[in-house]
């Protein structure tokens, strides 16, 4: 599955002046392939990819999976293709605070129907290394554990297309790097990933290295 994205802009007006906070970005997401964007906080790296994700409509341009527009489609359609096909995990915490860590994960899957929806939460849960915490709630997680309660999340229904904005936030160096080895064996296995970062372990690990300024994305 190719996600594409072609002439994109996106543009929010602030104490009445105009900016653009992406601008004219063209990328190619490939299956197999782990595509890392680095970038200062502010470079528009979070916009890009809720653009990416179906989330953010952007002003110009076209966001294609496997040839069809994302935002040609009706909210149902596009609600279907985001569950079914597209794994997110948001920059900030998105845990419902009354579910706990394994409810949590297992949500998405819930909504599509999965019928093992539980065994394989808590084997994603497992190979993250927070299994132990499936009956915890939110509130009693850390910041680093909560990241990958996300990553969990968004890897419950194995979407052809996992769009991370900086998954290895909050992390220490082991298990930083323990996210970083999922997801690019995630790519091995030929899913399209594509990871926004600080971490400079993205360069280890990705198959494109590309670095946002000002939303202007180019290859590093």
């Amino acid at each position: 599955m190719i996600l594409n994205a072609k002439n994109l802009w996106k543009r929010y007006s602030r104490r009445g002046e105009t900016f653009a906070a992406v601008q004219d970005v063209n990328l190619e997401a490939l299956p197999g392939e782990l595509t890392v964007i680095f970038g200062k906080s502010g470079s528009g790296k979070s916009t890009l990819l809720s653009i990416l994700a179906g989330l953010n409509a952007p002003d110009e341009g076209a966001v294609s999976l496997n040839g069809k527009d994302l935002y040609s489609l009706n909210d149902e359609e596009l609600s279907r293709v985001r569950n079914l096909n597209i794994g997110y995990v948001p920059q900030n915490d998105a845990s419902l605070p009354n579910l706990t860590v394994l409810e949590n994960v297992i949500l998405p899957a819930a909504l599509a129907g999965l019928e093992d929806a539980e065994a394989v939460a808590q084997r994603i849960l497992n190979s993250l290394d927070i299994g132990q915490l499936a009956d915890e709630y939110p509130s009693k997680l850390s910041g680093g554990e909560l990241r990958r309660v996300a990553l969990a999340r968004a890897l419950v229904l194995s979407p052809e297309v996992v769009i991370a904005d900086e998954p290895t936030s909050n992390l220490d160096d082991e298990n930083g790097e323990l996210v970083f080895r999922i997801l690019a064996e995630l790519s091995r296995n030929g899913t399209a990933v594509i990871v926004s970062t600080h971490d400079p372990r993205g360069t280890e690990f990705g198959d494109r290295l590309y670095t946002m300024k000002g939303g202007i994305l180019s290859p590093s």
